[in-house]
């Protein structure tokens, strides 16, 4: 009797422990969620569902700007639109004087995002 209680115990244990690590995720977290700001008063906003407003990607000639993003395992951002006409990559990079030597990448840290070579605050 003893005996079957420590297996039940242990096996709502286990459930509890793996419907933790499901609910909060194993891979990164999306830190880009959210609006930015840069000292040139440029908007750039990111949405969880995937979606953006990110008019650096704007494409003169189709008049259109990426209106999504996805982050790949190695980090590299890419933006892509509708009409698949706006779009671009930026890849990861560990420092700010990386990120604002090189204008095909970016940074991330904390409330602090730096791509194009531009640097943002996040304003929520």
């Amino acid at each position: 009797m003893i005996k079957k209680k420590y297996i039940s115990i242990t096996v709502v244990f286990c459930m509890i422990v793996f419907l933790f690590i499901g609910l909060t995720g194993c891979g990164k977290s999306n830190n880009l969620v959210g609006s930015w700001v840069s000292e040139g008063d440029d908007l750039v906003k990111f949405e969880n569902n995937g979606s953006c407003s990110a008019p650096f990607t704007y494409n003169a000639a189709w008049i259109e700007s990426a209106d999504s993003y996805t982050i790949k395992d190695d980090g590299t951002l890419v933006f892509s639109s509708t009409g698949g006409h706006a779009n671009s990559s930026y890849k990861l990079v560990d420092s700010e004087e990386e990120a604002l030597k090189d204008r095909h990448t970016y940074y991330i840290s904390g409330d602090t995002l730096i791509i194009r070579r531009e640097k943002y605050e996040k304003v929520d």
